[in-house]
């Protein structure tokens, strides 16, 4: 079952819509992800429900697979999933809008 993140990127009104599926368990110090990603345009008005359809039909069709290596397995996997996508996020936008 798929889980959403929102993301907000410079020079972007509205965040991004990540629907993401964790493949690792709880106690890896890896973490493994199928991510779709949706973008709305700064002049459209932003609507979850269909920026999470978009976001589910690209981690189907065109998923990015992202992996994480030596996480702290102490820290909740809840708190790394999300520092995870941020920090991806963060660190690819520009590649990711390009492909959307």
């Amino acid at each position: 079952m798929p889980r959403y993140q929102y993301v907000k990127i410079p020079g972007h009104r509205h965040p991004v819509t990540l629907s993401y599926e964790v493949t690792t368990g709880p106690l890896d110090r890896s973490l493994m992800m199928v991510v779709g990603v949706a973008f709305c345009h700064n002049k459209d008005p932003f609507n979850k429900e269909f920026g999470r359809k978009i976001a589910d039909g690209r981690r189907a069709k065109t998923p990015h697979y992202v992996a994480f290596t030596g996480l702290d397995p102490a820290s909740s996997f809840g708190k790394r999933i999300v520092d995870s996508l941020h920090r991806w996020v963060d660190s690819s936008w520009k590649e990711i809008l390009k492909e959307a």
